[in-house]
């Protein structure tokens, strides 16, 4: 940007580098969107956020990227883009409906992730720098999430919500002892998906050095503060197989770590977090304790695979898709709603062609085995655990990660 601004004080503002401006603006714009959906409209709970305007703002990069996108990821964008408008005209057209306003964000957004996706793709495999500042995007805004939680038990949620940083279903609930908290996200769930994106930033961004970095014990730490907040176990062990992954990847390319240092540094991280946690909220072990209780780890899964079966029913009636439903328009069959599989719930809204592709291309982008391996893992987890792919950030993060499975293996 310095370089854009001395030249354009000389007058020879040329084109190339308004391009490297746009594409470092664009790349930054959509990191934050996938873990810092600010609403851009304070008080909608379906307005657009930041993910959408940084969806709307990346578009461009198609035709500024096409000539030096590689064959597969042209084509991998035209196709995908097509499916999806041919799935969503089969859709619409037996109701005879327009689309209403939920429908038409829900395919913007899987549209224009199909769109962009691959175009950044394109750029972050031609260069470093390029990933690299997608990457500290999307641990700042995993950072800014968390910071969130802070500032609601200061101020409350209230102020936050008049300015766009909380949603106006976010909320503080309390069962069996077990505080959980959202601002920015309707459910906890999907907080900790989000927030718990800052152990694979950090440990990409670490590259070889990863086990001593600032950057992966910090977003180890932010994970962990994430967790106190969310409860969410999904989030935490996606994160916990990102960091798996790295090591795996890290034997793969014969690298040199310490055990022994990272068993403490986790230790002494998981002590301080019990610490804050005993501190903050003046609550006994009970509220950890309870979202692993055996009785109550069986009673949820019991209720998920009940969910999950209701799920396969309703795309074996309709392997097209319905589109988007919410939870108030199903009105009584609104439990129909919830998937809690990220795989599961794309079948049912945008059909199972998609859903399997979307499945085959992070496994694919997960088996490289290279630098970016953290995140595919970090999303195919998450994934098998919520029903992430409605929100734009999260739906272009998956057709990123899916556009990422036509790499050659990048070494860490």
């Amino acid at each position: 940007m310095q370089a854009v601004l001395s030249a354009s004080r000389r007058g020879t503002l040329r084109w190339s580098q308004v391009r490297a401006a746009y594409e470092r603006v664009a790349l930054c714009l959509l990191g934050l969107g996938v873990t810092l959906p600010l609403f851009l409209t304070p008080g909608q709970v379906s307005g657009p956020r930041l993910g959408d305007m940084a969806l709307a703002v990346a578009l461009p990069l198609v035709g500024v990227t096409w000539r030096g996108m590689a064959p597969v990821l042209r084509a991998a964008s035209v196709v995908a883009a097509g499916f999806l408008a041919m799935t969503l005209l089969v859709q619409v057209a037996p109701v005879g409906d327009r689309l209403n306003v939920g429908d038409a964000a829900f395919w913007f957004r899987w549209i224009a992730s199909a769109l962009a996706a691959p175009a950044v793709a394109s750029l972050i495999l031609r260069d470093e720098g390029r990933w690299r500042l997608f990457l500290w995007a999307v641990l700042a805004g995993a950072a800014c999430h968390l910071a969130t939680y802070g500032m609601a038990m200061l101020v409350g949620l209230e102020p936050l919500q008049a300015v766009g940083l909380a949603s106006p279903r976010a909320m503080v609930t309390t069962t069996a002892a077990q505080v959980r908290l959202t601002t920015l996200a309707e459910h906890p769930n999907a907080a900790m998906a989000m927030i718990g994106l800052a152990v694979p930033a950090g440990v990409i961004l670490a590259r070889r050095h990863w086990a001593r970095r600032a950057t992966t014990w910090g977003g180890v730490g932010v994970a962990v503060l994430g967790f106190v907040s969310t409860l969410s176990r999904g989030g935490m062990m996606a994160a916990v197989l990102a960091g798996l992954a790295r090591m795996v990847v890290g034997w793969r390319w014969r690298e040199r770590v310490r055990p022994l240092g990272m068993v403490l540094t986790v230790c002494v991280l998981a002590v301080g977090a019990a610490a804050l946690q005993a501190g903050r909220f003046d609550l006994d072990g009970g509220r950890f304790a309870g979202r692993f209780d055996r009785a109550a780890l069986r009673d949820n899964l019991a209720g998920r695979i009940l969910t999950w079966r209701r799920t396969v029913d309703l795309v074996v009636e309709r392997p097209m898709g319905a589109g988007w439903s919410s939870a108030d328009e199903m009105g009584a069959f609104r439990a129909l709603s919830v998937s809690h599989n990220g795989y599961l719930f794309t079948a049912r809204t945008a059909g199972v062609l998609i859903a399997l592709a979307l499945l085959g291309l992070h496994l694919a982008s997960a088996a490289r085995l290279d630098a970016l391996t953290p995140l595919s893992v970090y999303v195919l987890a998450a994934m098998f655990g919520e029903d992430l792919t409605q929100g734009a950030g999260m739906v272009f993060l998956c057709c990123l990660v899916g556009a990422l499975a036509w790499r050659r293996p990048l070494a860490p």
